[in-house]
């Protein structure tokens, strides 16, 4: 039997969103667009204290399930691999990672 590789594509980090203390994501309604647009807020306090950075994504998207699915597809992947990198580089931190929704 022959073994095949598959070589898995990285998900490259959407342009334009930084790392943070803490980070949130999900979707929104935005009446400027008419449509649903992904969303990331971006604090620098593990607390969320104050106004977060607000990051979107520039597909806009005409259902809230198309969103979502943009949002679990791209985004979400995103997040967790710039937040294990951020473990990575601080040994002496708390790293806590929870998924809100499925």
């Amino acid at each position: 039997m022959r073994k095949i590789k598959r070589k898995v594509k990285k998900s490259s980090q959407p342009k334009g969103l930084t790392p943070g203390m803490r980070v949130k994501g999900g979707i929104r309604f935005d009446p400027a667009v008419n449509g649903f647009v992904a969303i990331v807020h971006i604090w620098d306090n593990v607390h969320c204290l104050g106004t977060p950075e607000e990051w979107r994504s520039p597909e806009v998207f005409s259902t809230e399930e198309a969103a979502m699915q943009h949002y679990k597809t791209y985004i979400r992947p995103s997040l967790e691999q710039m937040m294990a990198e951020m473990a990575d580089g601080q040994p002496k931190g708390k790293f806590i990672y929870r998924k809100l929704e499925e």
